[in-house]
């Protein structure tokens, strides 16, 4: 019978074994709640008309539409509170824990918006219960994506690019899921069943995918590097991590920053922007924003693997360089339709992988093991509070307050700018051993 000593005398030669090569297994099972994630983010924002009308009833249409994309932005609200519980658990109790539980719930939590009564059933109670479900279902998110981000980095540390590479790959299948599965049902349900049941439908589609990811990911076992110091756990990680590395959350904060930015506006704001603001053809808006997210999947493997030679500090700076500098003459070229709009969305693939690719496995290498998921929880959760979910919004305001339909680029600028400036400051504050 193995004891208890041996397991830890284990764990060093375990993760010796583990650093030099990738468990592909391993990492897909933990990529699939990222996959969830971004799948629920793109089902909510297309789907969003028919939740504000069953569930945000109102005699003017874009009252209704924008309760529900308040209700979309209180799942981001709620994620800083959800990364401290499950970065406290997954600190405390293992990445593991940490990762099933906030999985299971999320599932819960989206079948019961599947599920749940509209307005017409069950009144006000509706909505609230619709808002609870929703904040639940994003403080689950919030702890979902660093518990995978930080278990794979333990898990292949001298590959954590390659590996934080495949995470972000895998997170980009959920876009075109949600994508497939709106257009499956548009073409086969009429206009009033889709009101009806037909984007219950897609949220069920997220329930069984998280069952699924849940029982597959059982079998998962806890990273060899919280194994090695399981006997050091700290009581009290979040207050730990805010005490201890104040000026680490900062700099994670600010590169990640970025990152939320982008997220929110191509992800929730570019295909609203595109269509009824500049007035391009929805299907050419549809497919372009698909073949850029298309080519920086694969560009995240690419910048992913070279990261783990190059230090990844460089190519995040080359990233974030690139969008603060042609962030506002990009958006001037889709006002003047001056550019051939393929063209255009093919370059934006090609520049966010050397952000997508790095930013993760930087944000783990600012704190140590005992504390990491903590760490990397409050500064990405608190980054897409801030920006992500309130993206549309943001673009919204800028645009009716300066007049300028390419005022978006300026907030995309500042982002990156931000991001540089807190990338140099990175190598100082790295604290994980053999990072590059």
């Amino acid at each position: 019978m193995t004891t208890t000593n041996e397991v830890f005398d284990a764990a060093p030669r375990t993760l010796e074994v583990a650093a030099d090569k990738l468990n592909w297994r391993v990492i897909i099972l933990a990529s699939l709640g990222g996959a969830l994630e971004f799948y629920d983010f793109i089902v909510y924002g297309i789907f969003a008309q028919y939740i504000a009308a069953a569930f945000f009833p109102s005699a003017d249409p874009l009252i209704s539409l924008i309760n529900a994309f308040a209700v979309f932005a209180v799942g981001y609200v709620s994620r800083p509170l959800g990364g401290l519980i499950l970065g406290h658990i997954g600190d405390r109790r293992g990445r593991r824990t940490s990762f099933l539980l906030s999985l299971l719930i999320m599932t819960m939590a989206t079948l019961g918006m599947a599920l749940m009564p509209s307005y017409a059933t069950l009144g006000i109670t509706a909505s609230i219960a619709f808002i609870a479900l929703r904040f639940i279902q994003g403080a689950c998110l919030g702890g979902e994506l660093p518990t995978a981000i930080t278990y794979v980095v333990e898990a292949a540390p001298r590959r954590a690019g390659l590996a934080g590479g495949v995470v972000f790959f895998c997170v980009n299948t959920g876009v075109f899921l949600a994508s497939g599965v709106s257009s499956v049902l548009h073409s086969i349900l009429p206009a009033a069943d889709m009101q009806d049941y037909g984007w219950r439908l897609a949220f069920g589609v997220g329930s069984l995918l998280g069952l699924v990811s849940y029982f597959l990911r059982t079998s998962l076992e806890e990273s060899a590097a919280f194994q090695a110091m399981r006997t050091k756990v700290v009581t009290m990680p979040a207050l730990d991590v805010l005490k201890r590395f104040p000026l680490p959350i900062l700099i994670g904060i600010g590169i990640t920053g970025v990152v939320s930015v982008l997220n929110g506006i191509m992800f929730g704001a570019m295909a609203p922007y595109l269509t009824q603001v500049l007035h391009y053809d929805p299907r050419e808006a549809a497919m372009v924003l698909n073949i850029s997210i298309g080519i920086a999947s694969l560009g995240i493997l690419a910048v992913g693997y070279a990261s783990d030679f190059i230090p990844r500090r460089y190519l995040h700076r080359i990233g974030a360089v690139l969008l603060a500098t042609l962030s506002y003459p990009a958006y001037q070229a889709m006002v003047g339709h001056t550019i051939n709009l393929y063209l255009l969305f093919i370059l934006i693939g090609l520049v966010g992988p050397f952000i997508y690719a790095t930013y993760a496995v930087i944000l783990t290498d600012l704190f140590p093991t005992d504390v990491r998921l903590s760490g990397v929880a409050i500064a990405y959760n608190v980054s897409a509070a801030a920006f992500s979910g309130f993206a549309p919004l943001i673009v919204g305001s800028l645009i009716a307050t300066t007049r300028d339909p390419a005022s978006p680029g300026y907030f995309l600028a500042a982002a990156a700018a931000i991001a540089v400036i807190a990338g140099l400051f990175v190598k100082r504050y790295t604290v994980r051993e053999g990072a590059l």
